[in-house]
């Protein structure tokens, strides 16, 4: 009882240690030493959080969501329900920010409040640099971290529902100011982590957040050129 406590414990400490680095150490560091943020950011995400299952817990990857889940049509079945209600909140909350008048297209730039995306990107090749950044260093690894270690750590201690929700407020704090997606990441993180309890996979999760980081620009450009109100 005392180790499974540490362990969750633990879980805990690095999730708040997450929104320190997301929120304020890691974005000023990029300002000043790019190669040094993206360091500290394999070394959290990547490093250490495989530290703790494989050598303190003992565990394997498939304690982290690495699986197709209890049943694998169940899985293809919520992955995508989970894909078709991240785009649906995307959507609405970026007609939001275009009547606000913080979602529009100017001088070949995509600008969405104080953000800057060069039009260019939203292109094959554009498409495919932001996928590969999602593999290394954002969907996977945030799966990985807020969906698959943190909420079964917290879940041995706490209940199901506890867990979800103690780690989407977490991941909500660290980006809740993130244009467009800021409305909108406690639902995805709850949906996200409801996903993941009900299938025993961050595939469901991991999709749908690969899919709308990959697709927002597209989406986004889209939204801001038309007419709709």
């Amino acid at each position: 009882m005392a180790e499974i406590l540490q362990i969750t414990v633990i879980a805990i400490g690095l999730g708040l240690l997450s929104v320190a680095l997301l929120r304020s150490i890691i974005p000023s560091l990029y300002k000043q030493d790019r190669r040094l943020a993206q360091l500290i950011y394999l070394n959290f995400f990547w490093v250490a959080v495989f530290f703790v299952v494989y050598l303190y817990e003992r565990n394997t990857i498939s304690s982290l969501g690495f699986t197709l889940g209890t049943s694998p049509i169940v899985t293809l079945e919520y992955t995508i329900l989970a894909v078709l209600v991240t785009l649906f909140l995307y959507i609405f909350s970026a007609r939001r920010e275009k009547n606000k008048g913080t979602l529009r297209v100017e001088e070949g730039f995509l600008v969405i409040d104080k953000e800057k995306v060069d039009l260019r990107m939203i292109s094959y090749f554009g498409f495919a640099q932001t996928f590969l950044m999602q593999i290394m260093w954002v969907a996977l690894p945030l799966e990985i971290f807020f969906r698959g270690y943190l909420i079964t750590r917290i879940a041995m201690s706490f209940s199901d529902f506890a867990a979800v929700l103690l780690s989407s407020l977490v991941f909500f704090v660290a980006y809740f100011d993130r244009p467009i997606f800021g409305n909108i990441n406690l639902i995805l993180a709850l949906m996200w982590g409801y996903c993941f309890i009900a299938t025993g996979s961050i595939i469901p999760g991991l999709v749908a957040h690969m899919f709308i980081n990959t697709m927002s620009f597209y989406f986004a450009r889209n939204i801001a050129i038309s007419r709709r109100v």
